[in-house]
């Protein structure tokens, strides 16, 4: 009977003392999670680079897509490519599953030898020696490692949300980044219009018919014009920064440029009622802080135990005396709670857990708002978009038409087809400028749902 336990305990220590470490370290899960978030061809691209044969294909796939102007989903590809901040989130995992396979492994034996030499004689030397192990870890190993695991899915998780971050915020400055060449290109038309109306003023003036007030006031709207205009280009380049950073590009590989336009508004929003609920089901942040909290708990028992016995081993000891006699006798060391009993070590695990706890109560709430928020300026959004699409801008160009025809019949100045005209770029620049709020509260409402799109209150085709 004794020797069959000896060797059960010597089968679970050999269990537990050889593992190795999967090279994978739960990226293959990662992808997973993003695959049914993210449009399928990126889902598919999400790579971690090590230093093998895909690195190069990763390369390469970055670089074909350089090579020709940049869609939305293209720059998002990029930067799931090449980001090195992202790269670096994905150590965690390595970290997490050697921590889990560590937390499945004995602690080393100990081995202790002692040697006294004798004062007298040519005798040999005595010895003393002991191996000991902490057995009692046989009993905290499987705790430890659902602790572990439960950090393990943390981290997963907390991968996972990274990578729909980085995503939405490289789609959100290819957003901002597009909005403003176009802003760019209209304050352009709109500051040679203002030259326009300014070089014809001065030619009224050189003759007389107007006054030096006048050719001013036309000076300083030209002014005011080229000040717009510098800081709209200047607005293209920090946004354009922005977008090179999140995709991961250096200065030599600055030569590529952006495709499209601002996409259209769609046909219907999310639906209202399923925003929260779609926010809270589904952030990934969240998940990790609830993951969080369950290996908080799983901690809570082990805290005050480990701390106290987390010293005890049991071995052998023996000594080879100066006759050359030798003995062998069981040896243990274990400490005794006279000082610390575990209580310090326990209450803290406690307060931990409560506070990992009411981090995702706040979370949680923060989340809410946020989607509450988001869905806002989304609606706004859209009706000053609509607004300007559907009222103001046709205004604005019928405005433009019938001042060209009274100034065909000599019915009014050139002046005031000129203003007509800067009103209607003025309200295109208002319009772009919605648009581009429109889509950046959309991104931010998908982020929050941890990459997932919000079901709208009537889909195409049916019923949502």
């Amino acid at each position: 009977m004794l020797v069959r336990t000896l060797a059960r305990v010597a089968l679970l220590a050999a269990v537990a003392g050889c593992a190795s470490v999967p090279p994978e370290a739960g990226f293959p899960d990662v992808q997973r999670q993003v695959a049914d978030r993210l449009p399928p061809p990126l889902a598919q691209r999400v790579a971690w680079k090590r230093g093998d044969a895909d690195d190069q294909a990763a390369a390469q796939a970055v670089k074909d897509l350089l090579s020709h102007p940049l869609t939305a989903d293209g720059a998002v590809q990029v930067a799931l490519l090449n980001n090195s901040g992202l790269q670096a989130t994905y150590e965690d995992l390595g970290v997490a599953q050697a921590d889990l396979v560590q937390a499945g492994l004995l602690r080393n034996p100990l081995l202790s030898l002692a040697t006294e030499f004798p004062t007298r004689g040519d005798g040999p030397p005595k010895l003393e020696f002991s191996v000991v192990a902490n057995f009692l870890d046989l009993l905290w190993i499987p705790a430890r490692r659902r602790v572990a695991a439960e950090r393990f899915e943390q981290v997963k998780l907390a991968t996972s949300a990274q990578i729909i971050d980085l995503a939405a915020d490289t789609r959100a400055a290819y957003i901002r980044h597009r909005a403003a060449l176009e802003n760019a290109r209209a304050q352009a038309q709109a500051t040679m219009a203002e030259q326009a109306a300014y070089d014809l003023m001065g030619r009224l003036a050189q003759a007389g018919n107007v006054s030096e007030r006048r050719l001013a006031t036309e000076q300083a709207a030209l002014e005011e014009a080229r000040v717009d205009q510098a800081e709209a280009e200047g607005e293209t380049v920090a946004t354009r920064e922005t977008l090179a950073r999140l995709m991961g590009l250096s200065g030599d590989e600055g030569a590529w440029s952006v495709d499209g336009t601002l996409p259209d508004l769609p046909p219907h929003e999310p639906d209202r009622a399923m925003v929260e609920t779609a926010v809270v089901t589904g952030n990934l942040s969240l998940a990790a802080s609830r993951r969080a909290v369950a290996a908080k708990a799983e901690s809570l028992g082990l805290a005050g135990a480990d701390s106290l016995w987390s010293e005890s081993a049991l071995g052998v000891g023996g000594e080879r005396e100066t006759d050359r006699s030798l003995v062998l006798g069981p040896a243990f060391q274990l400490p005794l709670p006279l000082f610390d009993q575990g209580q310090p070590a326990a209450a803290k695990a406690v307060a931990e857990y409560r506070q990992e706890a009411r981090r995702v109560m706040q979370t949680a709430v923060d989340l809410r708002s946020q989607a509450r928020e988001a869905y806002d300026r989304l609606a706004r959004a859209r009706d000053l978009a609509t607004r300007y699409h559907d009222t103001v801008i046709p205004l604005q160009e019928r405005l433009v038409r019938l001042g060209m025809a009274e100034y065909n019949f000599m019915l009014t100045s050139p002046f005031e087809v000129m203003a007509a005209r800067q009103a209607r770029i003025t309200a295109y620049r208002r319009y772009i400028a919605a648009v581009r709020d429109y889509w950046l509260a959309d991104g931010d409402l998908i982020r929050l749902a941890g990459g997932r799109q919000i079901p709208t209150t009537t889909q195409p085709g049916g019923p949502s």
